[in-house]
């Protein structure tokens, strides 16, 4: 037997292997002599073919050393080097906290705070800063009502409640005739008024060119000179300026201001006001003469300034916390709430969310699956290196899903209508190539769908038709050999649906699914690792410029956003503390997991339903969800029940489609 290196790897010489050589060797050498185990001769060879053995043990170990799959400590880490890649050291937990306390408080390094239930203790490895100017939460106070513009600055976005109340100041008559009055809200000119019939007139005309400007605003005349305005909840009306030229003369003006009713109208409109337009803040109105405002996300930051008779009364701000130990440590949401390092104006701190769990060093399974998956990377023109290179290349790419058709026929087209057809229903198709055609309701949802599969066997691409499914609603539609078909749309009037069409992929190509990344970096990817001769396949169309300065067009696909909508209603539990944002976080909480999902995959009710006790403080909740295909649709009726996303959807949570109350 050969041993060593040999064309079928390393073969060990093992001890008994040893023990006969050397056997054989000292007979050779030395003639017939005892080579018994208790003779002189035996005990050396026997200390001999110890030591012989070890030697080939670690010339084996040598040898396996240099391969990924055997290697191991440092001897994988030399390995794994050679494709650029590193051994993943261990980690701290850590977590961006909110620190509250007084206006300019210095947090030092290494100020400690600490886990009251498990003792566990962090610390900030920079200086922090309790600041407006720096904030994640601001309380204002209304410190006194009066005849004035109220004014809140959040990071340079300014937020004014006025009731303004213009005075023309000329003696009646105010207007003259031929005079043109024009006002500038909020900078800009509306409507110019035309002096009509009289001055009283002419001022009642202004008053209702205010009220069109912005819905919802009032205007009120008052003969012979005032108008007061009253702008909706979540609208400003502020007069820049007012320009009056014609006539023999103009009228001057000067502005001045109602006083609130009471603090709660005013902090109601300031509540609006921030709110509008899905700021990167929430307000939340205490009812209590206070407003509170939140970022968004606990991990960013705003700056706050208040105007006259208003106040900043607290604030939080957003400083890095560090796990003193290494490795996977939890920092459930709400936990961190313990001071350690006394500061002067440093009062609370909280995590108000999870913090991101440290990890040990990488152990050699982990490293090897990583290895593993660098190498698809560097591969092309498979599905897995397509994939990889979207997901790790291309910049903004947050999801991707590559599907290929290997066979010579068209895959069979899936035509899903989310709900039975309702009577007096025109079902409407579109198809690339073809005359658009529609199909009637007739008498049943079975009878309607045979008449679909009638008309689609009309086009000659089509080989069959078939009809089935959960409600009779699903069509498929199977394609002759080496014959295409795209069908763009297929819609309905009465029930007012749009189906879900999957499949459909030619011959011998492939559909990349993308979310995020510009058209062209993802078309540039795609062509740097797709299979020469093979057909890209998708909706979207990008042109770009291959090495030999020739122009190729690249499809790939977009996946349909199915808009989520969610309705919670939470039960408290007493025993602990419900935070006073918690219906923030709640819907923070589920609108984080919601966008985490990616393509293709669907909403699982009990799922989204375990993401409001990341919050404490709840006892149960009952959750119920729907869908729409557009943002701004009125959502159907709710129900505790998944929903189904398919391979080429997307499933898009959003905070204002989150309604949770108590």
């Amino acid at each position: 037997m050969t041993f060593g290196l040999t064309p079928a790897g390393f073969n060990k010489m093992r001890l008994a292997d040893i023990k006969t050589a050397l056997e054989n060797a000292f007979i050779a050498q030395f003639g017939d002599i005892n080579v018994d185990p208790q003779s002189v001769f035996g005990q050396e060879i026997g200390v001999l073919s110890k030591d012989f053995a070890d030697l080939w043990e670690n010339l084996e170990d040598i040898y396996f050393s240099q391969y990924p799959n055997s290697a191991s400590g440092v001897s994988l880490d030399n390995v794994v080097a050679l494709n650029g890649i590193t051994r993943l050291p261990e980690t701290q937990t850590n977590v961006i906290a909110t620190l509250s306390g007084f206006e300019g408080t210095i947090i030092p390094r290494n100020s400690q705070a600490s886990i009251p239930s498990t003792n566990d203790t962090f610390y900030n490895p920079n200086q922090g800063l309790i600041s407006q100017t720096n904030a994640n939460a601001v309380t204002i106070k209304v410190d006194a009502l009066a005849t004035q513009q109220y004014i809140v600055l959040l990071s340079n976005q300014v937020f004014v409640s006025s009731l303004p109340v213009i005075t023309f100041t000329h003696s009646p008559p105010v207007f003259d005739a031929s005079n043109v009055i024009t006002v500038f809200i909020n900078g800009v000119a509306i409507p110019a008024v035309n002096y009509t019939t009289d001055s009283d007139t002419t001022l009642a005309a202004i008053a209702s060119e205010i009220e069109l400007f912005i819905a919802g605003t009032t205007a009120v005349p008052t003969n012979p000179d005032t108008i007061t305005i009253t702008p909706p909840l979540g609208s400003n009306v502020t007069i820049t300026n007012i320009q009056i030229t014609g006539g023999s003369y103009q009228s001057g003006w000067g502005l001045t201001y109602l006083a609130p009713a009471n603090n709660n109208a005013l902090t109601a409109a300031l509540t609006a006001l921030i709110n509008a337009n899905s700021p990167p803040w929430t307000c939340y109105d205490g009812m209590d003469g206070t407003i509170t405002v939140l970022a968004n996300a606990p991990t960013t930051s705003f700056s706050a300034q208040a105007g006259t008779n208003l106040s900043i009364i607290a604030r939080a701000s957003p400083v890095l916390f560090l796990c003193e130990q290494f490795g996977p440590v939890a920092l459930p949401q709400g936990a961190l709430t313990n001071i350690v390092t006394p500061i002067a104006g440093w009062e609370t701190i909280t995590n108000l969310i999870a913090g991101a769990t440290g990890t040990l060093t990488e152990t050699d399974a982990q490293l090897r699956i990583r290895r593993q998956n660098s190498i698809k990377l560097l591969a092309s023109a498979t599905v897995e290196s397509i994939r990889a290179g979207l997901l790790q290349k291309v910049p903004g790419v947050t999801s991707a899903l590559v599907f290929e058709n290997r066979t010579l026929t068209q895959l069979p087209i899936s035509i899903v209508f989310p709900a039975p057809f309702t009577s007096g229903d025109v079902i409407a198709v579109t198809c690339a190539g073809i005359t658009p055609f529609t199909v009637n309701f007739n008498t049943d949802q079975a009878t309607t769908m045979n008449d679909l599969v009638s008309a689609f066997e009309l086009i000659p691409a089509v080989a069959n038709a078939t009809h089935g499914g959960s409600g009779d609603q699903t069509l498929t539609v199977n394609m002759n050999i080496l014959q295409d078909l795209i069908v763009e749309t297929v819609t309905t009037n009465v029930s007012a649906q749009t189906a879900i069409i999957s499949g459909g992929r030619p011959p011998k190509s492939f559909e990349c699914v993308v979310e995020g990344g510009t058209n062209l970096a993802i078309a540039n990817q795609i062509w740097l690792t797709k299979p020469a001769g093979i057909e890209t396949y998708g909706t979207v169309e990008q042109d770009i410029t291959d090495s030999q300065g020739n122009t190729q067009a690249i499809f790939f696909s977009r996946p349909t956003p199915i808009y989520i909508w969610v309705n919670v209603v939470l039960t408290l539990y007493s025993p602990e503390t419900f935070p006073i944002n918690g219906i923030a976080l709640v819907q923070q909480s589920i609108n984080k997991y919601g966008n985490s999902l990616g393509i293709g995959v669907s909403v699982l009710w009990q799922r989204v339903l375990a993401q409001i006790f990341n919050v404490p403080g709840i006892a149960s909740g009952v959750l119920t969800m729907t869908e729409t295909a557009a943002p701004t649709d009125s959502p159907p009726s709710y129900s505790a029940s998944d929903i189904t996303i398919s391979e080429t959807q997307v499933s898009i949570f959003d905070l204002t489609r989150i309604v949770v109350t108590i």
